[in-house]
């Protein structure tokens, strides 16, 4: 291995930081564990189960990735997955100076996502017991529940925060900012849905979410957003798009408005849940206590919740992105 500078390493423990802080904020902490410099994180889909464990050391990610390895926890003899293939395809998508086990979360799990589309695909149509039994007793199955927890749980993404603590921690839900009916008034063109209020130790966060197609909607969407005094006087609005033009290009960007490191956080975000056409803009009002890296868990769950909230979410959208790659 090439000899580092000292420049060279503190800039590689600072990357292998803020890499571990993304991760953590996108995933439930049973899914994403630290102990040390190893961190291991369960990649979960509908039938299978890969864990990707990675050892941190002073050259990632200058010139070498982090050493690892990837874990076949399928219960199923059954199941006999080509681990050397994927462990070849992360190691291939090395690129030196880039951070890349994020990178190698999503190839792991859209291979998952394949092998389940292969598995429901060849699998005759038989009801099991479970519903069989709701059916004698006169239930009924909700279909597009079952699509949306099981995209979810593919996604990997879950909540940071119980029901518990989110309804404890909405201190002044009563005061919401701009009301649906306020942004409405504010523009015919566009309808930009605004979630809930999270408050995390004094300081108050909470994500607006739009439609967008071109530069002139997000335009107009940040000005309708700014009209509002409360908003335009946010500590932070944090920012970040991501759209297809007519011609099929994509175009994203992310502002992080002070908050170093936020808006590239959010536009991950937004590919991890595989959603086209959005604007997501998330309003941070300090309270004078400093979060560390709780402050990226609290943008990011509080953006996850209201574009799920907003209807913007389409399942079947990110499945066709997927088969495009």
């Amino acid at each position: 291995m090439a000899v580092l500078s000292v420049s060279d390493r503190e800039g590689n423990l600072e990357e292998q930081e803020n890499e571990r802080e993304l991760l953590l904020s996108m995933f439930d902490q049973s899914a994403v564990t630290v102990e040390g410099e190893i961190m291991t994180i369960t990649i979960k889909s509908k039938y299978f189960i890969l864990i990707l464990r990675c050892l941190y050391h002073d050259h990632y990610p200058s010139h070498e990735p982090p050493i690892f390895t990837i874990i076949n926890m399928t219960n199923s003899p059954q199941c006999n997955l080509d681990i050397l293939r994927l462990e070849e395809g992360c190691g291939r998508s090395f690129n030196p100076g880039e951070c890349v086990v994020y990178k190698w979360v999503v190839y792991l799990d859209e291979y998952l996502e394949t092998l389940d589309r292969f598995v429901i695909e060849n699998t005759p149509n038989e009801p099991d017991a479970q519903e069989e039994e709701e059916e004698e007793e006169g239930g009924e199955k909700d279909d597009d529940d079952d699509e949306i927890v099981t995209d979810l749980e593919s996604l990997a993404i879950t909540e940071n925060f119980t029901l518990e603590e989110l309804q404890s921690n909405v201190e002044f839900q009563y005061n919401k900012l701009l009301s649906e009916s306020e942004f409405e008034k504010s523009t015919s063109k566009l309808k930009v849905h605004t979630g809930h209020i999270l408050t995390e130790r004094k300081s108050h966060f909470q994500a607006h979410v739009c439609r967008v197609t071109c530069k002139n909607d997000i335009d107009d969407a940040l000005a309708t957003l700014l009209q509002n005094s409360k908003i335009a006087a946010a500590t932070h609005n944090i920012m970040a798009y991501r759209y297809t033009t007519e011609s099929g290009t994509i175009q994203q960007d992310y502002d992080d408005d002070g908050e170093a490191k936020a808006g590239g956080r959010l536009l991950e975000l937004i590919d991890l849940m595989k959603v086209e056409n959005l604007l997501v803009v998330v309003s941070r009002w300090y309270g004078g206590v400093h979060l560390g890296p709780a402050r990226f868990k609290c943008i990011n769950n509080i953006a996850r919740e209201t574009i799920l909230e907003s209807g913007l979410y389409d399942a079947e959208q990110g499945k066709k992105r997927k088969k495009k790659k």
